[in-house]
């Protein structure tokens, strides 16, 4: 059981520091027994007197998908050796990343208060985001990656099932372009490719190389269909020459079989079409 530090000496310390410092108790009613004034400054100028004189306000003011954080906070159901990731609403209707640490005050086996000391971790975050936006991005033509496919098929598989399409695509003439006209042309020769392929899929992938997929979730069959038209229509107007091969799956979880389905059609295809130019 640990005692509840008075608010002169958590004060003491609360006022000058950028982080927020409080006292919250639960019993025998709900109110702040102290609240450093850094939370004006990162939520907005008078939060501190609301919070003062309305405690639910932090109740109003927590992500609607972090209440369940806060609740578990004053109810002592949760591991407090672990940091809390929570957004909190400014005045001005944005959300903000916070890290809390938090300490519970026992009185006959009961939590009576908890205190604790809050970080902006808005800065932060941003950057992870960015960084996981990164790690997901091809950085040559800005589809998503293998890593996000991967990623993909992970996710599908812990899922229900679901009708699912699966195009690949192959450049027939990147070599050639690379060879003659060197790999800035055929760099641009793929942003070309990804440029067609985003304007009618969101959820288009660069593989590696010259190899694309689009993964159709919840398409019906035809749906697939008249979208494997759509870009071979956009491929021809812009004189790309890209062998697709297609699969459907009416309820499945696995990528991985409809993808190894597709890919066989679109090598049977870029044979075919190898032998009608005569390469081979």
């Amino acid at each position: 059981m640990r005692p509840l530090s008075p608010p002169s000496t958590i004060a003491a310390f609360g006022n000058y520091s950028k982080d927020i410092m409080y006292i919250f108790e639960v019993r025998p009613v709900y109110r702040f027994r102290y609240i450093s004034p850094s939370l004006d400054e990162h939520i907005g100028v008078g939060t501190v007197e609301a919070s003062y004189a309305d405690p639910s306000d932090c109740f109003d003011r927590i992500h609607p998908d972090d209440l369940e954080i806060l609740m578990s906070k004053i109810s002592g159901n949760c591991n407090y050796d672990e940091p809390f990731l929570q957004r909190w609403r400014t005045n001005d209707g944005t959300y903000i990343w916070f890290e809390e640490y938090t300490t519970p005050i026992y009185e006959n086996g009961e939590i009576v208060a908890v205190q604790g000391v809050i970080r902006n971790m808005n800065a932060a975050k941003a950057k992870q985001q960015e960084l996981e936006q990164l790690c997901q991005r091809d950085t040559l033509t800005g589809l998503y990656n293998r890593h996000a496919f991967d990623c993909l098929i992970e996710e599908m598989h812990s899922s229900n099932t679901i009708p699912l399409g699966v195009l690949t695509l192959d450049l027939n003439d990147l070599k050639r372009v690379n060879d003659r006209f060197g790999h800035i042309a055929g760099d641009a020769l793929l942003q070309q490719t990804a440029l067609c392929l985003s304007r009618f899929s969101q959820e288009a992938f660069r593989l590696g190389g010259d190899e694309f997929v689009i993964v159709c979730q919840g398409y019906t069959e035809q749906q697939c269909l008249n979208l494997l038209e759509q870009l071979r229509s956009e491929f021809l107007k812009h004189d790309l020459s890209i062998a697709v091969g297609f699969a459907y799956d009416e309820a499945t979880t696995d990528v991985v079989t409809v993808f190894q389905k597709a890919d066989q059609a679109m090598y049977s295809e870029k044979q075919r079409t190898k032998s009608l130019v005569g390469l081979n």
